[in-house]
């Protein structure tokens, strides 16, 4: 812990130096200058050579004192330190006896919210002690909470707790190229291209077909009549026609974002303290919509457990809009464009005759379409056995 350096002058220095040697007192860098004795030695040894010097008849100097122990005397009576050094060392203690924050890997289908919701149904979360964690208790009921987990595995790194899990494997998909099927018209159309994969074609390329009649047949039947089923599969396109329809009001209730309040929260160690004095959250939490900012203290590049929140409730409320007319007319075309990528994005547009109907109360939009594309769907065969 510390060393001494010293120096004895006398005309008893043979049997000063006799002593250190049956005492035991090690001794180093020893020198001898105009008949004074110099060296070094541990600070333990100080008070047996105070007490040789003495018996020898000595003058003894301590020249310099060198190490932690001797930096720290200072310090002694200085009790505010003594405090922020305990605290400091409960706090860092504290934050890795702690979770301060949780990490999730290895999940893809699963989403890190549900994963989080199921570790507070059971008790873990931002501020739990990590020696009252059973992990093979949580890993267990985790598995039985979340039916895609396969396998998962909990463990501690400092103040995290690290969740690595892995997921069920999905099935293969069903082949049903082996169900009996035919093929049908989705809508009233002409025919204009047939590639038939299995079973037979019934239509023809020029045929005009009705919603439901039958396209490819998956039944056929041999020369002695008896059925044979096969799953019926091409693609059969048309041209069919499509009618959109779509009403916009000039006036309308629409919701708006009301006042807002903030509140400051405290996170620290997982538990909120609320730092805006006299605020009470609303209660009815279906008539505000809820936002929070956080800001982490951060400590040498290490995000501690503490984070100050920004919580915002913004009340739901509802205004009368006017539209223009010229307004109204955009957003009419809007939703009609809407209607084209949505349900027909892979059709071509052979033609399109839009009117616009104005009334008092607003303008309706009827678009008549000619589309050209895939008009079969499959439909699976119900054999009864006899």
């Amino acid at each position: 812990m510390g060393w001494i350096t010293f120096s004895a002058e006398g005309t008893q220095l043979s049997a000063f130096r006799e002593a250190l040697r049956k005492n035991g007192i090690a001794c180093r860098a020893q020198q001898i200058r105009s008949n004074i004795f110099y060296a070094q030695t541990a600070a333990k040894n100080m008070r047996r050579l105070t007490g040789i010097a003495a018996e020898t008849d000595m003058a003894l100097c301590i020249t310099a004192r060198h190490g932690l122990r001797f930096q720290l005397l200072p310090f002694r009576k200085r009790f505010g330190l003594l405090c922020g050094l305990l605290c400091g060392a409960a706090f860092l203690y504290w934050c890795n006896a702690t979770v301060r924050s949780i990490e999730i890997s290895g999940n893809v289908r699963v989403q890190d919210a549900e994963i989080l919701s199921a570790l507070e149904s059971l008790g873990v979360g931002r501020g739990s002690r990590f020696r009252d964690l059973p992990y093979t208790y949580l890993e267990q009921q985790m598995r039985l909470c979340i039916s895609d987990i396969e396998w998962i595995t909990m463990r501690q790194e400092g103040g995290r707790l690290i969740v690595d899990l892995t997921e069920e494997r999905e099935p293969p998909a069903l082949e049903n190229d082996r169900f009996p099927t035919n093929v049908t018209a989705a809508v009233p159309a002409q025919i204009t291209k047939m590639d038939i994969h299995g079973g037979h074609a019934v239509k023809k390329v020029g045929d005009t077909v009705k919603a439901g009649e039958l396209l490819i047949s998956g039944v056929h039947e041999d020369p002695p009549g008896v059925s044979h089923y096969s799953h019926a599969d091409g693609i059969v396109e048309g041209i069919y026609p499509a009618e959109f329809t779509v009403h916009q009001a000039f006036v309308e209730e629409l919701p708006v974002r009301g006042t807002t309040v903030t509140e400051t929260v405290l996170d620290l160690f997982g538990k909120r303290f609320s730092l805006t004095l006299g605020f009470t959250p609303p209660e009815d939490s279906a008539s505000f919509i809820y936002e929070e900012d956080a800001e982490p203290l951060i400590l040498c590049g290490q995000r501690l457990p503490v984070t100050l929140l920004r919580c915002r409730y913004t009340q739901r409320e509802t205004a009368i809009t006017v539209f223009s007319e010229a307004e109204v007319r955009a957003m009419l075309e809007e939703a009609a464009a809407h209607f084209e990528q949505n349900f027909h994005a892979a059709d071509t547009v052979i033609s399109k005759k839009a009117e616009f109907l104005r009334d008092d109360l607003g303008i309706s939009l009827n678009i008549n379409y000619v589309f050209e594309g895939v008009i079969g769907k499959t439909s699976e065969i119900f054999v009864k056995l006899s």
